[in-house]
């Protein structure tokens, strides 16, 4: 079940609101919290019973280490045993189950598949992030019950933001409660508005265009070449924003608001300020737990070596996305730009802002076509279409291939995601100005209208980072 699914949205997100504010208003906090554990392992059991039982075995296990790491009494260097056993296990983990197809393939055929559980790329990281916090002091180990709802949490756990134990705690008392419950309410339905906005009329409508690009490679023209690479970058932009969005939206209806996870990426005037604006959580996890780190062992740091720390973190944040060589290329394109741009930094001679985010949106989008194009040979394909190499300059083949489109169906959405992304305001600002009132109850109606209008003339898409 996915958050822009009609079950979801029309079924289990007001029930589960429903319930979770009533029982906090005449059970108490408890109640309510254990509502919103049940209703996290429902949701998540939709994606297959075996996969909730590992969800719990690794709920459970990092729970049992965290409190190991508390005993009292015991030696630091048995603390740091237990670390490291508990982060070898979660990472034996995720590689299991990431990279158990190429493993396969290359070494074993006849072995049988595993099934990917939803989301073990985000609850890994965010288990991995509480033992270190408790072996550092951080925060407290926690009780097995707030463990379990601070790591199945709903609105996240498929595909972040990846949380933060000492901010999900320090919220948790807000769930359900009255408090300015109109207002957030409001906020929240203006988000999850906006949000499947953007993903069911920007970003489904830019895949179509990219779904049909991809097929055709060889006979696009120049022109379409390029229309295909921004068309796909808008179509990543919209979906995680639009995602991003929901999330947010969902878990404050809740009463427990996510931490910022998107921040207009594509306004960005360098490599380091996009990955500070684009999911905003990872690039803290590689930041604290990955480069940080690297950067520590290898000794008094230097700007050579902070640049090959970034370039490490980068891959083995690429290949977190997937086991392919091209999510490989992702990561080091990033790393190199980033490891770059400190160079650069120290010349002290930078763009004007507005070339400074054309050129950093164009680097972007050229890296895109890595999480886009099924291999590394259609990445070189659509690489060399985007050169004036004799391809031609109309716009028939995309037209063609795109249901009931002709070019100007083609540019207008990329015209109109360029402004929303470059010169809209963002969606919190946006939901801070929801009030519970008919004004703004009308706009928001008028929004899931125009959602369901164009949920109802295709086939509602998953979101992309749920396949991480």
């Amino acid at each position: 079940m996915s958050i822009n699914s009609f079950l979801f949205l029309l079924a289990f997100l007001p029930a589960v609101a429903v319930v979770v504010h009533v029982l906090r208003a005449r059970r108490g906090p408890g109640a309510a919290q254990g509502a919103l554990l049940v209703a996290s392992l429902a949701f998540y059991a939709g994606e297959g019973v075996a996969h909730l039982v590992l969800l719990l075995a690794a709920v459970t296990f990092n729970w049992a280490v965290a409190r190991r790491l508390e005993r009292p009494g015991t030696p630091q260097p048995a603390r740091k045993r237990t670390l490291v056993l508990g982060l070898v296990a979660n990472v034996a983990l995720l590689c299991l189950f990431k990279y158990w197809q190429e493993f396969r393939t290359l070494v074993a055929p006849d072995w049988p598949p595993l099934a990917f559980p939803l989301g073990v790329s985000f609850f890994t990281l965010t288990q991995v992030m509480y033992l270190v916090d408790c072996y550092e002091g951080l925060v407290p180990a926690r009780r097995w019950f707030d463990h379990a709802t601070f790591v199945t949490f709903f609105p996240n756990v498929t595909a972040g933001p990846i949380l933060r134990a000492k901010l999900f705690f320090g919220r948790l008392g807000g769930l359900g409660a009255a408090e300015a419950r109109d207002e957030r309410l409001a906020r929240a339905a203006g988000l999850i508005a906006l949000g499947l906005v953007k993903k069911a009329v920007l970003g489904d409508s830019f895949a179509e265009i990219t779904t049909a690009g991809y097929a055709h490679l060889a006979q696009l023209s120049t022109p379409e070449a390029w229309a295909l690479l921004l068309a796909g970058a808008f179509e990543i932009y919209f979906d995680f924003s639009g995602y991003s969005d929901m999330a947010y939206g969902c878990a404050e209806l809740l009463g427990l608001p996510l931490a910022r996870n998107f921040d207009a990426p594509f306004r960005a005037a360098n490599i380091s300020e996009f990955w500070k604006r684009w999911h905003m959580t990872l690039s803290d996890f590689i930041t604290t737990y990955l480069y940080t780190p690297m950067l520590r062992a290898m000794g008094k740091a230097t700007l050579h070596k902070s640049a090959l720390a970034t370039l490490a973190a980068m891959v083995i944040a690429g290949v977190w996305h997937g086991a392919t060589w091209n999510f490989v290329l992702f990561g080091v394109l990033h790393g190199v730009a980033l490891a770059g741009y400190q160079y650069w930094k120290r010349r002290k001679r930078p763009l004007p802002r507005p070339a400074a985010v054309a050129v950093t949106f164009l680097f972007v989008s050229v890296t895109f076509i890595t999480v886009l194009a099924p291999d590394l040979h259609a990445v070189g394909a659509l690489l060399a279409r985007l050169l004036p190499t004799g391809a031609g300059a109309g716009f028939g083949t995309l037209a063609a291939a795109v249901p009931a489109s002709e070019w100007r169906m083609i540019l207008v959405p990329i015209a109109v995601g360029a402004v929303v992304a470059f010169a809209g305001p963002k969606a919190e600002e946006l939901a801070a100005r929801f009030r519970p009132s008919l004004r703004w109850d009308l706009a928001v109606v008028a929004l899931l209208l125009v959602a369901y209008a164009f949920m109802s003339a295709r086939d509602i898409s998953d979101f992309r980072y749920r396949q991480f």
